[in-house]
Order: structure tokens, then sequence, then C-alpha cells
């Protein structure tokens, strides 16, 4: 993981490889120590040199009592490949993103599009949720993405600065990764808050590792409290949330759900039907089901009962029959086409 301004000095650590634990010294002003920005337990990237030519750069995990230990070396400066070093005096540790890791910015998950989580800061709510709902069912949709699993039960949030405070209820609050996103391997789960959660039952501790099946559904479950910026990556590290355009978040939504409008308006005969074609915004998951939300007529229309007919991933037709015939008739409805998982 990485933090911003971590340092510290290193009492002279001896010979080191995987497994020694090293212990950490003072922070410099301006800085923080590993355990402040990463807390115990948690992996983090290292830089160990003595200034003198002998340098390492790893993974390390931070301990409670002012120690970390090395879990992986990526770099020896002097001896190349990932040797161990001996030291043979004080040196200085800090938090940075080793060269050998530098393609996954470039090239890889840290390039973009990593958090496999869709509307991670849950402030698209294309469905007009208010917080503190009671739902009328089970694993009903709530926030785009995100559903509160028992009926009765509620989902609430505050704002701050553009970041979204999610309380999850006791029985849960879910979002169903796709598993066409998935390549199978080791990801890593993280967020800020108090939630416990769970993935595909089993559960996991903030900024900790899961391995996922390739191509098959995962289902997170935040539960029991407060959740916000929450991401699950590839690889066994946790990084900084991914803050996507607020756009392409809208996109990745509306593969799964969204709502638009169609009309039709003219001359209209009664007994005859007259259709609309709308087109989704984006290409759904599957053939979405399609539900009436408002129904509104122009002008001297008048028609019966609307229907849907053709829906593909792309449009549907709506269709309307006439009740009397008009000049300038027409109708403007609203609905949602869903997706979901």
């Amino acid at each position: 993981m990485l933090f911003d301004r971590v340092r510290c000095a290193v009492p002279n650590p001896g010979a080191v490889g995987v497994g020694s634990a090293i212990t950490l010294g003072a922070s410099p002003s301006g800085y923080r120590s590993f355990l402040a920005a990463a807390g115990a337990t948690k992996p983090a990237y290292f830089v160990l040199a003595d200034g003198a030519g002998r340098a390492i750069t790893g993974v390390w995990t931070v301990n409670a009592g002012g120690t970390a230990t090395i879990t992986e070396i990526l770099g020896n400066d002097r001896l190349g490949g990932t040797a161990g070093e001996t030291f043979a005096g004080a040196c200085t540790a800090w938090n940075t993103l080793p060269a050998v890791e530098e393609p996954l910015v470039r090239s890889g998950p840290l390039a973009g599009f990593r958090n496999l989580l869709i509307n991670g800061n849950p402030t698209i709510n294309q469905r007009g949720y208010t917080s503190g709902g009671a739902v009328a069912s089970a694993n009903f949709y709530t926030l785009d993405r995100w559903r509160v699993v028992t009926s009765g039960q509620a989902a609430s949030w505050v704002d701050s600065a553009g970041i979204r405070s999610v309380t999850a209820p006791a029985g849960g609050m879910e979002q169903v990764v796709e598993g066409a996103s998935i390549l199978a391997g080791v990801h890593t789960l993280s967020w800020q808050g108090t939630a416990v959660a769970l993935v595909n039952g089993a559960a996991v501790a903030n900024g900790a590792q899961v391995t996922l099946a390739g191509n098959t559904d995962a289902v997170l479950r935040f539960s029991s409290g407060t959740f916000s910026l929450a991401q699950l990556e590839p690889g066994p590290m946790a990084t900084r949330f991914e803050r996507r355009p607020i756009g392409a978040e809208q996109d990745l939504c509306e593969r799964y759900y969204e709502q638009l409008w169609s009309s039709w308006i003219g001359n209209v005969t009664s007994g005859v039907i007259y259709g609309a074609k709308a087109n989704f915004r984006t290409r759904k998951r599957t053939v979405p089901t399609i539900t009436s939300i408002l129904a509104n007529l122009i002008g001297a229309g008048s028609f019966g009962t609307r229907g849907f007919s053709d829906t593909d991933l792309t449009s549907t037709l709506l269709l309307a029959t006439a009740t009397a015939t008009v000049s300038g008739g027409g109708y403007r409805d609203f609905f949602s086409a869903d997706a979901e998982l």
C-alpha cells in the first residue's frame, strides 16, 4: 500500500531477508510513521537504505509494537534480484512504489478501472432511494448497484466533501460483482468505516485478501456499520481509492439499470397501436426487465395501457393503443430498464 509522507529511522538491522523483523525508529518532522499511516497488521511498500550503496525494496507487514516483518523483497540495489542484504549501520526506511512495480501504473490494474466495485462512493442514485427508507422486499436495490438484503430494513448516509458514508443495516447491504469482470486470483478489499464485510459469505478484514474464482459472480456484503470509498481490486495490496470520472461511473451503473423517457406524437386513429423505439444509453448486461414509472399524455391524445415489445440489449419498443381518433395526440412515458444481477 502507498501512503503520503511516510519515513522513519531504522537502527542497524544487520542481515535481513524475508521474515526478518525490522525495528522502526522515529519519524522526522513532517512525516508519519508506517504504523500511523498503514495501521497494525497491514502491508506497505518500503525502501530500506543505509545511504552507502546498500538498499532493498519490498513489502512488509507493519506490527503494533514498532516493528515491521518483511514478507517480500522486490529488489536489491547492490546485489540485484530479490536477495536479502547485510547492513553495517543505521538506515532510513520510507514508503514508495518500487521500480519493479511501476509497469502496473502504466499498463496494469493501477492504470485505471482496477476497482471491481461500481459506485464504491455510492453517490449515484438513479432510483431516487431516500436515506433511511425501509425497503419493501428482500434484496431491494437502493443506491445504484447496492441492495438492502432484508425486507423492512434501511440504508442511510451522510455526505461530506464529496464522500458518502453509508450505514449498512444489520441484515446487510450487498453488491454483486459480475463474474465477467473477475480474473481468478488474489484480490484485496478495503473501505473506510466500521462495517463488517463478507465476500461470498466469508469474513474479510479491511485491507485483507480474498481469492476469487475467475468469471464467477462474487457477492460483497457490508453490515452493522458504516462504509465509504469501498474498493475490491486485483492483487495482494490495497491502493488508494480509485475515483473515476462521474460520467464513466454512471455508464458502469447503467450497464445494470437506467431510467429513460420515450415519446410518440401525431394524428391517431382509435384502435390502432402506435409504437416508439427507445434506445438505452448503455448496452445492458442481459435483456432487461422494463417497468413503467410514469405514463403521460400529449395534447389531445387518448391511449390505453402501455406495453413493451422487442426488448434487447440496446433498446425496447413502447406500444400504446389509441382509444380515440384525434389530431396531434401522443404520449410521453418514463420507465426503467433493469438488468441487475
